[in-house]
């Protein structure tokens, strides 16, 4: 059972603006085929403290006939990382996320700016025009915002995977159109994590149950990671939501 990544945990962040469509890792498209291409495209979101080259590398093992792109968080660290927004720690040697009320408060606000920044760069790429089917994948802090922006704008996704993540509290008011659709959601996560706190995975579970068609894989033994098990799981559920 060998990891293919695990989430670096950093306190430290420093504020920059935007997305910079130029730093985007492209497998099997580009940006100048973006609002062209009728291939389904697969939006890779990375977990805090990483870069986007670790998604990148995830890619390498999915199916090969879809285009995938990598987007690195807005924000840098000073250690060199990126986040997509500040992350409170309850417990920096394990990394376990913070849910007391005001860090559940920053999440929700830091989870939907950092959706509405995916969705004005995937605008201005142009990726809806085309038609062609678009999932989000998304692991950890990249799940969080992956799932935010499937609640922001529905009917602009096809399905999404939230990989070791969470869904943020609060109510979006794209809720209400996921519960009438129910579009597919794969939820894959480790049962010996401990950076997603127990309450997180009872809150995501509730939400996924009452929102979406959840597909759900729990992984005895699996921490903060996506294993290599899991992989052939992420395989069936693009080919089938995308095939």
């Amino acid at each position: 059972m060998t990891p293919l990544w695990t989430m670096y945990v950093s306190r430290v962040s420093t504020a920059s603006t935007g997305i910079d469509p130029t730093t985007l890792l492209w497998r099997g498209g580009d940006a100048e085929t973006a609002a062209t291409s009728e291939v389904p495209l697969v939006v890779g979101l990375h977990g805090y403290g990483a870069d986007g080259t670790d998604i990148f590398s995830l890619t390498g093992n999915l199916p090969q006939a879809f285009r995938y792109v990598s987007v690195p968080a807005p924000h840098g660290q000073a250690e060199g990382g990126r986040e997509w927004f500040p992350l409170r720690f309850s417990d920096p040697a394990t990394g376990e996320v913070a849910i007391d009320a005001d860090a559940q408060q920053g999440l929700e606000h830091g989870a939907n700016e950092a959706a509405s920044a995916v969705l004005e760069l995937l605008d201005g790429l142009g990726v809806f025009t085309s038609g062609a089917p678009v999932v989000l994948l998304g692991y950890s802090q990249g799940g969080i915002v992956a799932m935010q922006a499937l609640r922001q704008r529905p009917g602009a996704f096809t399905g999404a995977l939230l990989l070791s993540g969470l869904v943020a509290v609060g109510t979006v008011p794209g809720d209400a159109e996921l519960a009438l659709t129910r579009p597919p959601v794969f939820w894959g996560r480790g049962d010996a994590d401990t950076v997603i706190p127990s309450l997180a995975v009872e809150h995501t579970a509730a939400w996924l149950e009452a929102h979406v068609d959840a597909e759900i894989y729990v992984e005895a033994g699996l921490g903060h990671a996506v294993s290599e098990q899991e992989l052939p799981r992420l395989v069936t559920y693009l080919e089938r939501v995308l095939g």
